[in-house]
């Protein structure tokens, strides 16, 4: 399948791509340059922890610029988003992603505490990248979608 993304930066970098307006925060936005270079840093980091077709990485937070990164990083590497729903009890989340086979998580940080709490009832998973704010202890991320480290 076409990187849709990449194509579309390199015939529109400068057109706007993402806006992330989620009420109570700044207005982030990037075009699809910048989009496409966040993007291809996510599948560079999932690739080195041995992402690629077919493998599935459950994502989960609200609608943002660190969801859409990561589903595009994905995407580049033929793997599978499963979305999780951050309005899951812990069981209810532990539950899908034990049995989603995943073995990588991307979360926003708002989200992560969860996967903190649930860590011991999802052994398949070998990494937890955090995203959009500082990563709870034992975890590593940034706040930009540039997902990095795991517990």
């Amino acid at each position: 399948m076409p990187d849709l993304i990449a194509m579309y930066a390199m015939a529109h970098p400068d057109k706007l791509a993402v806006i992330d307006d989620r009420p109570g925060r700044a207005v982030i936005t990037r075009t699809y340059a910048e989009h496409n270079a966040a993007a291809n840093r996510l599948a560079n980091v999932l690739a080195d922890r041995g992402v690629g077709a077919r493998t599935k990485i459950v994502w989960c937070g609200q609608n943002s610029i660190g969801v859409v990164t990561a589903v595009n990083a994905a995407a580049k590497l033929g793997a599978t988003s499963v979305p999780l729903n951050y309005r899951l009890s812990d069981e209810e989340a532990a539950y899908v992603t034990d049995h989603s086979d995943t073995s990588i998580v991307i979360v926003d940080a708002e989200f992560a505490p969860m996967f903190q709490r649930i860590r011991d009832q999802i052994p398949k998973v070998t990494t937890v990248l955090v995203y959009d704010g500082a990563p709870p202890a034992g975890a590593d991320g940034n706040g930009d979608g540039r997902a990095a480290g795991g517990w």
